[in-house]
């Protein structure tokens, strides 16, 4: 009798900018063993897939890993899955980014491990129908989805998940896998007698006679309590005997095998979808995440911005090739061109650009590499050529950014949305100290005010990390707090003299002013020594009628040093006393200033020492100001099991008190000055 096919695929990744100990622990807790236990059952068929940032993990820190797998392929019990190199949403990303991650994978692969891999894995099993002709052109024959993706469009028969499909998109045909989700709920969580018996029951009662099972290595091992129920406990050896013991119908076959030896069941086109959990994060379309989250969007068009330009200069290096025009300085020029191309490939890693159980977004170090890595490739495509300016709609949303270049600086503004300093980037390290996050409402944080409990799993099992209640720090409800707009720098406030440095931290007070998310006329003047966008508004504040005018500039000699020049007018008859605040808010740790909230008085300079980067922010004030002071921290979910706080960011409102008269004016300059710490 036909026996029920089982194919196996483990996915394993850490994104780019992880913490080495984070790689570490992986390593030990869930990619060694499960090989090690594969070893022990030369029988049981898998296939794997390793992005190409823990493949650089594991080539300098575990050779023997790598060659220990070498020869399980080369006995044909592992089969290597591609994919794209560090690990990006497809769609999100240009085609030809796409394609050349991917290729960059499958020669990564040739070379460490003699095989050619004509499978691919799809980060967070993301799938748009555009992909089947990026796969194919990239020279991949077949991926894996959850068969929920097949069900969301309608295709509900009971043969699913059986076997594979085969789609196209402008004649690119690509084979398609529909793996179970009930599965992947059941391994390695429930005892592995629940999965042979899921197998039997769809094997003899649907007579099915391929299921595919698909999902993270870091289940084993890695998440919450799996390393002891997995491998101190025995489960994964456990589950591949009991496959072994039922092999009188039950047979793990690599993909390929299978692909060689059966047809496709049908043709399928399917809708835009990913796995069921990551749906219900995205709101039915991961898309959607760039909507929730403006930074997310930022970082996203940002990257696009590098992509166009760099994809514009390779093709006047390719035309010059063309011209045969061949020599040192191009071949350099070509060489600069790869490097920027990596580092771009990097920042398009999936894990900056979501959140879900996993930090994702929330977590800063992952933002912050992604910035660095797009400011390597900007240095490296713009060379020494300062300073210049650029006017533009950047993330897409029909408003103007200006950027300011620099030598060592790059500003980013919101000219028509705030006047805000969206972005600052500090070349000489390759670092943008606004890589902030606002507060926002998440769906968790309703179950932390009502402290919600779960149902306690069956003891002859674990929870799955979808499943598994969170662990509450106590108090952290003490901390859900929003914000009603992003947290930028030089951002214009107005507010009654009552409010606290705790209203404002709160976000619990009222905006006298409109000129926070405001719309500025601008001009830039750009001159052999200096570079200076002039913004200006006409705004309410309280009774006041106010002209506001803030000037950014940089210059030559001091190229270190931004200057924010201030110029407040009132322009009407009548007059109410108000307190003005000028906030910045930065992604550095200073242990005086973000280790608590505190105010500093009447001050005329403050230096800050990022403890992180080892960077100093200098600030100098032509006259004095207040100095309120506190960390931003938001609360999130992760894949550890344990909501918590996460710091963000420093934020700095300098205060002032006005008594504005009829027609007064008051003009304040603020200088920042960055510089490495000589220690």
């Amino acid at each position: 009798m036909e026996k029920l096919n089982l194919l196996l695929a483990v996915h394993c990744h850490q994104p780019q900018g992880n913490f080495k100990h984070i790689f570490r622990q992986a390593y030990q807790e869930a990619y060694l063993p499960f090989i090690e236990v594969l070893e022990r059952h030369p029988s049981i068929k898998i296939g794997l897939h390793y992005s190409g940032a823990l493949l650089n993990w594991l080539k300098i820190n575990s050779p023997e890993f790598l060659k220990k797998i070498k020869r399980m392929v080369r006995n044909n019990q592992i089969e290597i899955l591609a994919g794209a190199y560090y690990e990006p949403i497809l769609s999100l990303i240009p085609e030809d980014d796409a394609i050349g991650q991917i290729r960059m994978l499958k020669e990564e692969i040739a070379d460490i491990f003699s095989y050619e891999a004509k499978g691919a894995w799809l980060a967070e099993r993301v799938w748009e129908p555009q992909m089947a002709k990026c796969l194919n052109l990239a020279g991949i024959d077949w991926t894996i989805v959850d068969d929920s993706h097949f069900r969301s469009c309608g295709l509900n028969n009971p043969e699913l998940p059986s076997g594979y499909y085969l789609t196209e998109e402008e004649g690119h045909i690509l084979k398609i896998f529909a793996a179970s989700e009930r599965l992947r709920y059941l391994v390695p969580f429930r005892l592995p007698g629940e999965s042979i018996g899921y197998l039997k029951n769809l094997y003899e009662e649907h007579k099915i006679r391929c299921v595919s099972f698909a999902d993270d290595g870091e289940k084993f091992g890695l998440w919450p309590g799996t390393f002891k129920w997995v491998y101190k406990e025995s489960w994964l050896d456990n589950f591949f005997q009991t496959i072994e013991e039922n092999s009188d119908w039950i047979e793990t076959l690599s993909f390929e095998d299978f692909l060689n030896k059966n047809l496709p069941a049908q043709r399928v086109y399917l809708n835009c979808a990913s796995y069921r959990e990551m749906m219900e994060w995205s709101g039915g379309f991961f898309r959607n995440f760039l909507a929730r989250y403006s930074e997310a969007n930022w970082l996203h068009k940002r990257m696009l911005y590098v992509s166009q330009k760099l994809s514009k200069l390779k093709a006047q290096s390719a035309k010059r090739k063309a011209q045969k025009h061949k020599n040192l300085q191009l071949m350099t020029y070509d060489l600069r061109l790869n490097d920027a191309q990596r580092h771009l490939y990097m920042a398009q890693t999936n894990d900056v650009y979501w959140h879900g159980v996993f930090g994702g977004l929330y977590l800063n170090y992952l933002r912050g590499t992604a910035y660095s890595n797009l400011i390597e490739a900007e240095k490296l495509i713009r060379g020494k050529r300062t300073p210049s300016f650029e006017e533009l709609d950047l993330d897409c949303d029909r408003k103007l950014e200006v950027i300011l270049n620099g030598k060592s600086l790059s500003c980013f503004v919101n000219v028509e949305e705030g006047g805000a300093l969206r972005e600052l980037d500090y070349k000489p390290k390759s670092l943008n100290l606004i890589n902030t996050l606002m507060r926002r409402p998440e769906s968790y944080h309703a179950r932390i005010k009502a402290r919600e409990t779960q149902p306690v799993t069956q003891e002859d099992a674990i929870q799955s990390i979808h499943e598994i209640e969170r662990e509450r720090p106590p108090g952290l409800e003490n901390f859900l707090f929003y914000d009603s707009y992003p947290r930028y720098c030089a951002l214009d406030h107005f507010f009654n003299e009552g409010v606290g440095l705790a209203d404002f931290l709160n976000s619990q007070y009222h905006e006298l002013g409109d000129f926070i998310q405001g719309r500025y006329k601008y001009s830039i003047r750009k001159g052999k020594e200096r570079l200076t966008l002039t913004m200006v508004r006409q705004g309410k504040a309280g009774s006041c009628d106010l002209e506001l005018k803030k000037a950014i500039t940089l210059t030559k000699k001091e190229e270190d040093s931004l200057f924010f020049d201030y110029s407040i007018r009132n322009r009407a008859s009548t007059s109410t006393p108000l307190c003005m605040g000028i906030e910045f808010n930065l992604s550095v740790y200073d242990n005086a200033l973000s280790s608590k909230k505190g105010i500093l008085k009447n001050i005329k300079n403050l230096s800050l020492l990022d403890q992180w980067t080892g960077l100093i922010l200098e600030f100098y004030f032509s006259d004095s100001f207040d100095a309120w002071h506190f960390p931003i921290e938001t609360v999130s979910d992760s894949e550890t099991g344990r909501l918590k706080r996460t710091y963000q960011q420093l934020c700095l409102l300098f205060v002032m008190k006005l008594k504005p008269e009829k027609d007064f004016t008051i003009k304040r300059t603020i200088r920042m000055k960055i510089k490495a710490d000589e220690n």
